[in-house]
């Protein structure tokens, strides 16, 4: 029995059940669930091309044997077989490739191949979460079948594209743009047409990237500040006569138009790598919390919000997870031949940071694989909901990325790649992302400048900022929607004395090799330069 006809015949425990019902497993059943699916994994996997190249033909019989036996992971050691999407390596067949960019590898993409049981649970995931972004309590949410829902998210080969393929047949929404007209559009146009729609029928349910949903919120206001109520009439009658309230309270009370004034959604889930610091200014805009997913290319839709919107908990049947912590990291930073040590769910502490390692199942093609990402255990429980299982937060990616809002990924290549075009006297740089008062990321440049004694060559921050954009806009079209489409400032520029920096790597020049430009220690420069004036 589909969704569907669950929800016709009011069957909302079943359907919790069903989907949400993870949310009721003790740490416990967590563990035995990771563990058994695991070795169900490792059984396919090691019989496969892949699996005997990445597990160095070793068939380990249990959890500790796995994570002794395999080495930790990047996609350099699957790139030469997953890129020809060659299946003949693969522990299970691939319905679909899914592809993401590949910042600094030796490929412009990366991808991952899907099987037909990862795709079934993706469904599954894809469910849980639409449930859960309408729920303010257990067993409490708001769908039927129909329902409108604003889709602003990347198109198949990406992952967000799989979305309305994988509910077909099990729940039945009314896509903003139609699934066959959102992938003739590009990122930009699918937002803005599914947005004119929502205007005309309204909105439901919407998914889109936490960044473009605030600036949506902010385009929605501004706009009615110079609209003229005769637009009011292109609209169904019941969002006419929302509109027209919303109108009547603007020019009244002099009270501005917000969202929320005009669409009464169900459901809200965002994406996208600086989402904690945009919920709050989604929320107030759209008058519904967000809830939160995370997933990636080759990990898949791994985690998402309780209905308390309070911390993202992994799913346990997507992937099994280890855990790096910092002070391991670092150590791996720092010796690049040293193998960081990795903890389980049942062993990691609160309030502290991770590096999460992931073994994709289900036939996946990745084991004990570094996905790059950075998460913090808030707590190990949630005893008000009644939830044994730990919350995390997204803190940041690990790889020498910056990434902007879930739009763009700035390498140290395209730095290096705009200021040798730029033709700047740039003697050195570094780089660190940062945050403004409204909580938007953007990246600060440290520069010195290739001047004289007389401080001749010495050029304004501003003229600097403005030269290095221009060739941003040319390297990186998706910078260039940063400002178009979600109103940032990608890049602000400070100046330097000269040498600071190089000061700087000799004294850390003991402790490591090499230290990416994103990776240096802001304050400890700052004072070294204050030390200079």
């Amino acid at each position: 029995m589909n969704m569907d006809l669950m929800l016709k015949n009011k069957e909302y425990k079943e359907i919790w059940q069903r989907y949400c019902g993870f949310l009721d497993y003790s740490l416990k059943e967590f563990m035995q669930i990771q563990e058994r699916l695991l070795l169900e994994q490792i059984e396919m996997y090691a019989d496969s091309v892949i699996g005997k190249h990445i597990m160095n033909n070793k068939r380990p019989k249990s959890v500790r044997e796995f994570r002794k036996l395999v080495p930790l992971t990047t996609y350099d050691d699957y790139a030469d077989y997953l890129l020809p999407k060659n299946n003949d390596v693969l522990p299970s067949e691939p319905v679909v490739w899914i592809q993401t960019t590949w910042e600094g590898g030796k490929a412009p993409v990366k991808v991952a191949p899907y099987t037909k049981t990862m795709i079934s649970h993706h469904r599954d995931i894809c469910l849980t979460c639409i449930i859960l972004s309408t729920s303010k309590a257990k067993y409490h949410f708001d769908l039927k079948p129909g329902m409108n829902f604003l889709n602003g998210m990347a198109p198949l080969p990406y992952l967000t594209g799989l979305l309305p393929y994988s509910i077909q047949g099990e729940y039945s929404v009314n896509f903003m743009p139609s699934i066959e007209a959102g992938n003739a559009m590009s990122f930009g146009e699918r937002n803005m047409e599914g947005f004119k729609q929502g205007m005309r029928k309204g909105i439901d349910l919407y998914y889109g990237l936490s960044s473009v949903i605030v600036k949506m919120g902010e385009s929605f206001v501004e706009s009615f500040e110079s609209t003229s109520s005769g637009s009011l009439f292109n609209f169904d009658l019941k969002m006419l006569s929302k509109l027209a309230r919303a109108k009547i309270d603007h020019k009244f009370k002099e009270k501005k138009i917000y969202p929320k004034d005009v669409f009464d959604l169900k459901g809200f889930v965002c994406a996208g790598t600086d989402s904690t610091h945009f919920k709050d200014r989604i929320e107030d805009y759209w008058g519904v919390r967000p809830l939160e997913i995370f997933g990636g290319t080759e990990a898949t839709a791994i985690g998402a919000e309780s209905w308390s919107k309070n911390g993202l908990i992994l799913f346990p049947n997507i992937c099994f997870y280890e855990f790096i912590p910092m002070d391991e990291y670092y150590k791996n930073l720092q010796d690049p031949t040293y193998e960081p040590k990795t903890y389980l769910m049942d062993e990691i502490l609160p309030e502290q940071d991770y590096e999460i390692v992931i073994t994709t199942l289900k036939g996946g093609a990745f084991a004990r694989y570094r996905i790059g990402d950075i998460f913090r255990c808030e707590r190990l429980e949630s005893k008000e909901d009644g939830i044994a299982l730990p919350h995390f937060t997204y803190v940041d990616r690990v790889d020498p990325i910056i990434d902007l809002a879930g739009f763009t990924r700035i390498t140290e290549a395209t730095i290096t790649s705009v200021i040798t075009l730029s033709r700047l006297n740039v003697e050195d740089w570094f780089a660190i992302k940062k945050y403004d008062e409204q909580k938007r990321p953007y990246i600060a440049m440290y520069l010195e400048m290739n001047v004289n004694e007389k401080g001749e060559g010495l050029m304004d921050p501003q003229l600097i900022k403005e030269q290095l954009e221009i060739y941003f806009t040319y390297i990186d079209d998706d910078y260039k929607n940063l400002k178009k489409m979600i109103g940032i400032e990608p890049l602000v520029v400070h100046l330097l004395p000269r040498h600071t920096i190089k000061k700087y790597t000799e004294s850390i020049s003991h402790k490591m090799s090499k230290v990416n430009p994103f990776h240096f220690d802001v304050v400890e420069i700052l004072n070294l330069a204050k030390s200079k004036e």
